[in-house]
């Protein structure tokens, strides 16, 4: 490393991670309601993580539900990113965006292989029969769906790595 060059090491920004999370939360929504918009997929996203928790309330009051949940994962996955750009080192705003692309694709493979189980275990609309089962990779919410979920947390990365890297660096 050069001495006096721009570096993550040790600068870990708690309020930068999670702004940069937000607006990479908002970036992946954008993806995702593309897909959703254009037939990629049939996964309603936000309606399918407030119904989660709230499977009976309005269709407004589970997006509204769905929307907090999703943003303040947004949020705690903006502190793990940059957590972990941090103890990478990242030295540009270049590199952070190019390794949290690589860390947000890891993430998606992670979320394309835990979540349909997680969907058929704990959603009470998917246990009752009301959604559609997920299956493998997402699948049972059209063919194209993994690539889409893959693609949205890719963009997350991009973006996160992006914003907290020009913040802090």
């Amino acid at each position: 490393m050069n001495v006096g060059a721009a570096s993550l090491g040790g600068n870990y920004a708690v309020g930068a991670a999670i702004l940069a999370g937000l607006i990479g939360g908002v970036a992946f929504l954008a993806v995702v309601y593309m897909g959703l918009a254009s037939g990629m997929t049939r996964m309603n996203f936000l309606w399918l993580l407030g119904s989660m928790v709230a499977p009976k309330a309005p269709r407004r009051a589970a997006y509204g539900f769905g929307l907090a949940i999703h943003m303040m994962a947004s949020a705690a996955f903006g502190l793990i990113h940059a957590g972990i750009l941090t103890a990478i080192d990242a030295t540009s705003v270049t590199s952070a965006a190019a390794w949290d692309v690589l860390i947000g694709g890891a993430h998606g493979v992670g979320v394309l292989v835990l979540l349909p189980m997680m969907l058929a275990m704990a959603h009470p609309l998917v246990r009752t029969g009301d959604i559609e089962k997920p299956r493998a990779l997402l699948t049972g919410f059209g063919p194209m769906t993994p690539l889409g979920s893959l693609v949205a947390h890719i963009v997350f990365g991009l973006v996160t790595g992006s914003v907290y890297g020009a913040i802090v660096l």
